[in-house]
C-alpha cells in the first residue's frame, strides 16, 4: 500500500487537494467538484532513488520471509537460512530508512509556489510502519539465534 499509493504528501489550499506519491499524483479541485490522476511527467532523479531504495527494501523484506519460511519447514536445524533471513531483514530496512529520509529531505519542493505546508500523508506513515516492522522482525530472529 506504501508503495502504490499516491498518498505519501498532502497539500491544500482554499479546498483545493493535491495528493501525491511515489508514482502519481492526484488533484481535486473544489472549484469543478473533480478529481484528477496522472503520472509524474519528469521524474527528478532524488524521487527515482527513493523508488528505487523503497523497492529494493521491500524485496529484500520479502527474501528475507522466504528464508524465514525455509527456515522453519524445511531447514529447521540450519543456522545459515536464519542468518541469511536476519541479514536481509535489516539490510531492507535500512535501504527502507533511507528512502524515507530522502523523501523527507525533499519536502521543501512540495512546499514550494504554495502558500500551505505539504504534510505527510498515511503512505508515508506505512513506510515508517514497514521499517519498524521489519527491525522488530530482525529483532526477534537475532534473540532466536542467541537463545540456539
Amino acid at each position: 500500500v506504501a508503495k502504490a499509493s499516491p498518498y505519501w504528501i498532502f497539500i491544500e489550499s482554499d479546498g483545493d487537494k493535491v495528493y501525491s506519491g511515489l508514482w502519481k499524483t492526484c488533484a481535486y479541485s473544489k472549484l469543478f467538484d473533480k478529481s484528477q490522476c496522472f503520472d509524474l511527467p519528469l521524474i527528478p532523479d532524488w524521487l527515482k532513488a527513493v523508488r528505487a531504495t523503497s523497492i529494493l527494501g521491500l524485496l529484500l523484506v520479502l527474501v528475507a520471509l522466504v528464508m524465514l519460511i525455509l527456515r522453519m519447514s524445511v531447514m529447521k536445524d540450519r543456522k545459515p537460512a536464519l542468518l541469511a533471513a536476519i541479514g536481509t531483514t535489516f539490510v531492507g530496512a535500512l535501504f527502507i530508512l533511507v528512502s524515507i529520509a530522502v523523501y523527507a529531505s525533499k519536502k521543501e519542493e512540495f512546499d514550494k509556489g504554495t502558500v500551505t505546508i505539504a504534510n505527510y500523508h498515511f503512505a508515508f506513515a506505512f513506510s515508517i510502519i514497514a521499517m519498524l516492522a521489519a527491525l522488530g522482525a530482525g529483532a526477534i530472529m537475532m534473540i532466536e539465534v542467541v537463545k540456539s
